[in-house]
């Protein structure tokens, strides 16, 4: 059994009812707990278990009025975030009922069942189907709701808008499977598919590929494409290859970002605003406490912007529809003893105006580990060209307080304060309480 009990205390920004000019503050004061109930070996000697977590919370500085300004925003609830059997014998292994599924094409949860066999040989095989869940995955999106309802369609229909189709609330179903390649000499990777449907149609359609290449220190690489199956254009893509040695390590990356939307979003044909990014990257390991970074950054943005829009004079003065970025950063870490420190200072100059961060932390453990304090400040200038509540200096302050009360619970204490010209000052308090217990 796992339990943690959080009060947090923040504000979110309204929009619905407000203007730039005239922000509305949420306060947010909530008691949220966590509670994992986890069981092994159900059969003797058989590899059969269960696995759950499940949020609870409660806002006490919500109403449900005030709730209804932000999408995706509620007063009270409890979130099932998985709970599924597992089995496992020889290179088979299933999983049935709610889970996480992570891969290079996303981050989803799903009801359902997923099998997978890997041989002896390093080659194997994965399947896996159900219900897509749009609102309990880790990093889901506020437009998707449980048991994969949209929620804002769901409000459309509630209101009895004429143009809500009734369609859009559907249940989603998914479904995937991958080729898998062990660790042969060194290469690994996988190739897979996936669909999900909506009222009978494709809602998305994805072929993933994963390549990677690594024996220790030498040289290694990884590659992913995400390829959007019904727009025939790669969604995610990533290249890197590295070179890893005792006292350095260096590396070179190119990446691809687009924004991933439903196929009943106007947003899926109108907003294929991709990324382009390039990382060149050194590390440093010389004898003692101390570590060393340095990396170069240039980005693209494909920004489509229509040409009647004030806006659009910020692009090329050729009036391309990209722009660039570029920029670097450098750093340094300390570790000595129960002594932690480290330090980040990035640049960034081109499209969205100037950027400088800088980032200190620093932190201590007392008493071989039973307490430890942690201390963060940044500091951040942004010039944004484009969103005029971007621009000045920002400052951000944290201290965490952690005290071990036994070898399964742990307190802690989180403050923090930020000032900067659009919420001015915002204080922030966290208490968390950790509890783990093994039956």
């Amino acid at each position: 059994m796992e339990a943690r009990t959080e009060a947090q205390a923040y504000q979110i920004r309204a929009w619905r009812g407000t203007t730039p000019e005239d922000v509305v503050l949420l306060p947010r004061r909530r008691i949220v707990q966590y509670l994992g109930l986890n069981a092994f070996e159900l059969v003797t000697g058989q590899d059969l278990g269960f696995e759950s977590s499940l949020r609870v919370f409660a806002d006490f500085g919500l109403p449900r009025g005030e709730a209804a300004k932000v999408d995706g925003l509620r007063a009270e609830d409890a979130d099932l975030q998985y709970a599924y059997a597992r089995y496992a014998v020889g290179g088979f292994e299933g999983k049935l009922g709610r889970q996480l599924y992570i891969d290079s094409m996303d981050i989803m949860a799903f009801d359902g069942l997923r099998l997978r066999y890997m041989s002896r040989f390093g080659v194997g095989v994965e399947a896996y189907g159900g219900l897509w869940l749009k609102g309990s995955g880790i990093l889901s999106s506020s437009v998707y709701q449980p048991e994969g309802t949209r929620e804002s369609d769901s409000r459309r229909l509630e209101q009895g808008i004429v143009d809500a189709d009734s369609s859009l609330d559907a249940l989603e179903p998914v479904y995937g499977a991958k080729l898998l390649v062990g660790d042969l000499k060194g290469f690994s990777g996988s190739l897979g598919y996936r669909k999900a449907l909506l009222g009978g149609k494709t809602d998305l359609e994805r072929a993933g590929l994963e390549l990677r290449y690594g024996r220790g220190l030498g040289v290694s690489a990884l590659a992913g494409l995400d390829l959007d199956l019904l727009q025939l254009k790669p969604a995610q893509a990533r290249l890197q290859v590295r070179l890893d040695r005792e006292l350095y390590a260096v590396s070179a990356e190119a990446l691809r970002f687009t924004p991933v939307f439903s196929t009943n979003s106007i947003w899926y044909y109108f907003a294929f605003a991709p990324r382009d990014e390039v990382r060149v990257r050194a590390d440093f390991y010389p004898v003692g406490p101390l570590r060393y970074y340095v990396q170069a950054l240039g980005s693209l943005y494909h920004t489509n912007i229509n040409d009647s829009l004030a806006l659009a004079s910020h692009v090329d003065a050729e009036g391309a529809p990209a722009s660039t970025n570029m920029g670097g950063a450098v750093g340094a870490s300390l570790r000595r003893g129960s002594l932690r420190s480290a330090l980040d200072v990035t640049y960034r100059t081109g499209f969205g105006g100037n950027q400088l961060w800088v980032d200190l932390t620093g932190g201590y453990s007392f008493d071989q580990g039973l307490f430890d304090l942690d201390a963060r400040l940044s500091v951040a200038h942004v010039d944004d060209e484009f969103n005029p509540q971007l621009r000045g200096n920002f400052f951000g302050a944290q201290l965490w307080a952690s005290r071990a009360l036994s070898h399964a619970t742990r307190i802690s204490l989180v403050l923090e304060q930020n000032v900067n010209p659009f919420t001015r000052s915002d204080t922030k308090a966290f208490f968390l309480f950790d509890l783990k217990a093994n039956l």
